[in-house]
């Protein structure tokens, strides 16, 4: 199968595009920068995995990220929206203290980054592609805790996106997955699980192993639903 991973310089999109490659699959991994591991994997598999810059805050870029996959791959099954920020001021202010250049920046990624995503690679689809972003499980409406509120509210939006795409077109199937308290950078603090545990979920998802349906679209990495 052909997948796109955006996100995937460390943590859970370096672990899934790993999975991926090890499983048979064809990648194209999107990251805001490259990684030495990232490199290896591009020395190891040169005809399975290409490399491409991508920032999900740029649209121009994302776009030709877009038609530089269809053009690899020939065609794409999924895309996967791993890309996002836990900004160090987020973690100790609550929102009334929060830098709105933080809170900006958290949004500009973690939520309209999806969208610009989900438009840019949405030409290049066939009909039964499937588009995951990972999103948080903290997004009820009702769900108001004071910890990394600026992350709290951009994840709430961004799971919403799925949602909503999927009320806009029929042909594509769009999800938004928790992927579990992982132990990376961003959610060391509480972390349950290490990310390679959540890139096989997330592979499972990708290949169908673990069936879906847009009619559960807020899932986990498990393909368990979600409460919203």
């Amino acid at each position: 199968m052909k997948h796109v991973v955006i996100g995937a310089t460390k943590g859970l999109g370096l672990c899934l595009t790993r999975q991926l490659l090890e499983a048979g699959h064809q990648v194209v991994a999107g990251a805001i920068v490259s990684s030495a591991e990232l490199e290896e994997l591009k020395a190891k598999y040169p005809q399975d995995l290409l490399v491409l810059k991508a920032d999900v805050t740029d649209e121009e870029e994302m776009i030709s990220v877009a038609k530089a996959s269809a053009e690899f791959l020939g065609h794409i099954d999924t895309v996967c929206t791993v890309a996002g920020v836990l900004l160090d001021g987020d973690r100790v202010k609550l929102l009334h203290e929060c830098d709105i250049a933080e809170l900006r920046r958290t949004l500009d990624v973690n939520t309209v980054g999806p969208v610009i995503t989900a438009k840019s690679f949405y030409p290049y689809l066939p009909d039964g592609a499937k588009v995951f972003t990972v999103t948080s499980e903290g997004v009820s409406v009702f769900a108001c805790g004071t910890w990394v509120p600026c992350y709290g509210l951009s994840k709430i939006a961004a799971t919403k996106v799925s949602g909503i795409l999927n009320a806009s077109v029929s042909n594509v199937d769009f999800y938004s997955v928790h992927p579990g308290r992982m132990n990376t950078d961003m959610g060391r603090t509480t972390a349950q699980i290490e990310p390679d545990e959540a890139a096989a979920g997330f592979v499972k998802l990708m290949t169908g192993e673990t069936p879906v349906s847009r009619a559960c679209w807020y899932i986990d990495y498990k393909g368990d639903p979600m409460k919203a």
